[in-house]
């Protein structure tokens, strides 16, 4: 499981965690197809951020890709729990402790749909209680604890040495803004990010990247909290591989 998150600063409505789940004997194959894909769009090394979605048609190209790999006939998992924060009570008493709520919330429901060991890394955040990712384990533990799997270990790791928090970053990165845009279509936002939600929405056969699909064990999208749910709709995946690159000229 390799995750990340996006939308935590403020002055957004939603943030979102999301995760990459590799069975650990194909782990090699997907670093090397998401390496063959790095070499195909000319990307340069460490700079698979979600803030470099701008005017790199190589980048949103590479994320068309990703997405596709994700959804095709593989064991390959993308999950990933939106947070609508106004409803979210915990949020306004104590940013970090929600936010880790949520992450041991989709752990163990990762574990749980998967019925498997989980062997985490999550991104590094720089947060006042260096122990959050410790307690995480324990309490998904815990919650997994009549079956249903379990978690093995939860690592933090800086994201500029483990390229699958990288992906991770990316898609999560474009969701995140999908559900703003949705909540302020006004929001001040590159035109090439919103060419790479574009993108990814019609990959999955929708008209735009607001939608939850909860539950899904391919490629999930989970509303929290309850409130949320459903907002504004449940939609199925539908792949689409054939959405068309993007060129320069569509920047």
């Amino acid at each position: 499981m390799f995750a990340d998150e996006s939308g935590t600063n403020d002055g957004l409505d939603c943030f979102a965690i999301g995760c990459i789940l590799i069975p650990v004997e194909v782990l090699d194959e997907f670093y090397g197809e998401v390496t063959a894909l790095i070499k195909k769009h000319n990307i340069p090394n460490n700079e698979l951020k979600w803030e470099g979605i701008r005017n790199s048609h190589g980048r949103v190209n590479f994320l068309i890709d990703v997405v596709k790999l994700l959804l095709a006939d593989n064991p390959y998992v993308f999950v990933s729990m939106v947070v609508l924060k106004e409803p979210y009570r915990k949020w306004r008493s104590d940013k970090e402790e929600a936010f880790y709520t949520c992450h041991t919330e989709l752990m163990t429901f990762c574990a749980r749909e998967l019925n498997s060991t989980l062997v985490a890394k999550i991104d590094d955040k720089s947060d006042a209680y260096d122990k959050h990712h410790e307690v995480v384990k324990i309490i998904a533990n815990y919650n997994l604890k009549n079956g249903g799997g379990q978690i093995k270990s939860v690592n933090r790791e800086n994201s500029r040495d483990e390229l699958l928090i990288q992906v991770a970053d990316l898609i999560t990165g474009a969701i995140t803004a999908g559900h703003n845009l949705f909540q302020a279509p006004d929001m001040d936002i590159h035109a090439g990010k919103r060419l790479a939600i574009q993108k990814i929405a019609a990959s999955l056969g929708w008209d735009g990247l607001h939608y939850d699909t909860w539950p899904n064990t391919k490629f999930n999208i989970w509303h929290f909290p309850t409130e949320f749910r459903a907002t504004p709709m449940t939609e199925n995946v539908r792949p689409m591989f054939d959405v068309p690159y993007v060129t320069r000229g569509d920047f």
